[in-house]
């Protein structure tokens, strides 16, 4: 036998085992796993190391949240989801798919081609990558300042630089701000309501050992407006302890949160999450509505993706599938739940390789929903701020309140523009016990539509109508004059002579109380307590006062010109400060 040939027979085919399929580009990134390799390890002390931290965006800042208006949604090329997965984003989404270079963008449109995606929908950011998960290291979009939106940067927990530096790269793609905030960090276990309140597992006071939480919640509130951030501990023990491997905010009000078998080893900790969620607050000041998602057998059922109106759900061909359908379902009302098989497993799934990408343009409908009791003969007053991020004008007639009464047909009021971007409009009163439905909508000259809450119809914001108002008084305020430094003591007494007879007593103690005249107006998120500061012409710190557990919306409170003994400060102007943790309003005021 000719050597030679030998030497070929064997040489040829291994050359040809080493060559890429036809077409396809030879891929240099590194196939990596979730967790960290054995390598990564150890150095694991060089996650942040090279961080490049900036100064904080403009105030005011707000995080926006995954349930919010997406323009496309990130991945990247090689991939860790199905074509059909990223043809159904890409029917009403555009799909921004990271590739090394132009061949691999070449290849990756002729791949989307042949398998059904939206090329029309299609762009592609070039830039170097070590692993497919885009959530973990992707860019958190705020909107800043004078309505602006831009990009917030963060050390990603893994020693992956090419990862890492990605949300420079869609930054640089999209022409927007960035602002790196020195948290090491990672998106899969970051969730955000969208009006100050963020929640992720205590990993993140274990990757960030010389930071306090103190220091922590400082960070999260300038760099994303976050007013309370919830570090809880993670109850799956596993090695990634992300919040997205088993809870989830669903809307500002909404939050899932999975469920397991009393057999199962996780089910004390899994209830204990739950019972810390039952306790806390909404920023719509409302206990959380939690929805439970059975994963008996580790489903990733909570490692879902919301895009628009769309929840796609990862799928393991479990028996419990089908519920956790149903279960989305019920808990979003008016969605396209659409589910999904994948490679997937209980720390990784959908979510993890996939980020939305904020809508640059969005029309913005920011409001309180009604919280408080609204009596019969009682109209009811909303506010709300329109803020068109295209830098469109609104179109005046779009801007409506839809209302029905007990599931009746839908009517609707105008809301009424008052100053800046703040928008008004009256309910007109019901009867005792009337469920009133209601959301907002709005349109901008770019074409864009909104409504709040976001499915609109679909789910809409509710109240019922109390019974009749507290006796009223005509007229509401009385007029005393007293001489200088004196006082008086009298009792007021009024009646109701209706069928149900009340009386109130109020005691008068005036001494010289012309701080009551004094009333400044302050705008909260939830309930809070608001801290009152008086200084001098000088800023001469003369004395503070605390209102607690103020509720969410417009508060009209006091400003007491006391000094520290209760008597009455000497003419002059003087400066006032009102804080919480969701605003603050300074001013003068003279004293004459």
């Amino acid at each position: 036998m000719n050597k030679n040939l030998l030497k070929s027979g064997i040489f040829l085919p291994l050359i040809f085992l080493l060559l890429p399929l036809a077409g396809e580009p030879v891929n240099s990134e590194t196939s990596l796993p979730h967790y960290f390799t054995a390598e990564e390890l150890l150095n694991k002390d060089s996650v942040g190391r090279d961080f490049y931290e900036t100064e904080p965006p403009t105030a005011p800042v707000r995080n926006i949240a995954e349930f919010e208006q997406m323009q496309g949604v990130l991945i990247r090329y090689p991939w860790g989801i199905s074509y059909e997965i990223i043809a159904e984003m890409s029917e009403d989404a555009v799909v921004y798919t990271l590739v090394r270079d132009q061949t691999q963008e070449n290849y990756v449109t002729n791949q989307y081609n042949n398998n059904g995606v939206n090329l029309n929908n299609c762009e592609f950011i070039h830039a170097t990558t070590n692993s497919y998960w885009t959530r973990d290291y992707g860019p958190w979009f705020v909107a800043y300042g004078n309505n602006q939106i831009g990009i917030v940067n963060f050390p990603y927990n893994r020693p992956r630089p090419d990862d890492d530096d990605v949300p420079l790269a869609v930054a640089d793609f999209f022409d927007i701000a960035v602002f790196g905030m020195n948290l090491i960090h990672t998106g899969g276990n970051y969730m955000t309501d969208a009006y100050g309140i963020s929640a992720s597992s205590d990993l993140v006071l274990e990757e960030n050992p010389l930071l306090s939480q103190t220091q922590i919640d400082s960070l999260v509130q300038s760099y994303l407006g976050i007013d309370t951030y919830h570090l809880i501990p993670d109850p799956n023990n596993t090695y990634i302890d992300h919040i997205d491997c088993w809870g989830k905010f669903l809307a500002v009000d909404k939050v899932l949160i999975r469920s397991v078998p009393e057999s199962h080893a996780q089910y004390d900790e899994i209830e204990a999450v739950v019972n810390y969620f039952s306790e806390q607050t909404t920023s719509y000041g409302t206990p959380y509505q939690i929805y439970r998602v059975y994963t008996p057998d580790d489903e990733p059922y909570t490692n879902s993706l919301i895009l628009n109106r769309k929840v796609l759900l990862p799928v393991t061909g479990s028996s419990w599938d089908d519920d956790a359908v149903a279960l989305y379902q019920t808990a979003m009302p008016g969605y396209e739940v659409l589910p999904f098989t994948g490679s997937w497993e209980s720390t990784d799934a959908l979510h993890c390789r996939a980020k939305g990408i904020a809508d640059l343009e969005m029309l913005d409908i920011r409001h309180y929903p009604v919280n408080q009791t609204i009596f019969e003969n009682e109209s009811c007053l909303l506010e709300a701020l329109i803020i068109p991020y295209s830098g469109n004008e609104v179109i005046s007639d779009s801007l409506k309140v839809y209302f029905r009464v007990n599931g009746s047909d839908w009517n609707s009021v105008p809301l009424i523009h008052q100053s800046s971007n703040a928008y008004q409009a009256l309910i007109p009163s019901q009867n005792e016990t009337d469920l009133i439905e209601y959301y907002l909508h709005a349109v901008d000259q770019a074409g864009k539509s909104v409504d709040h809450p976001y499915m609109g119809s679909y789910d809409p914001h509710s109240y019922t109508v109390g019974s009749s108002s507290p006796l009223q008084i005509q007229p509401d305020s009385l007029y005393v004059e007293l001489p200088p430094d004196s006082s008086a003591s009298n009792s007021l007494i009024l009646t109701n002579t209706g069928e149900v007879e009340l009386s109130y007593s109020i005691q008068i103690d005036s001494f010289r109380m012309d701080y009551l005249s004094y009333t400044v107006d302050i705008l909260l998120r939830r309930t809070e307590t608001v801290h009152l500061e008086i200084y001098d012409a000088e800023d001469n710190f003369i004395r503070s006062f605390e209102f607690e557990n103020l509720n969410p919306g417009k508060n009209s409170l006091p400003i007491h010109l006391l000094d520290i003994y209760d008597n009455p400060l000497p003419e002059g102007i003087y400066k006032y400060s009102l804080r919480s943790p969701s605003n603050q309003i300074t001013g003068k005021i003279q004293l004459k």
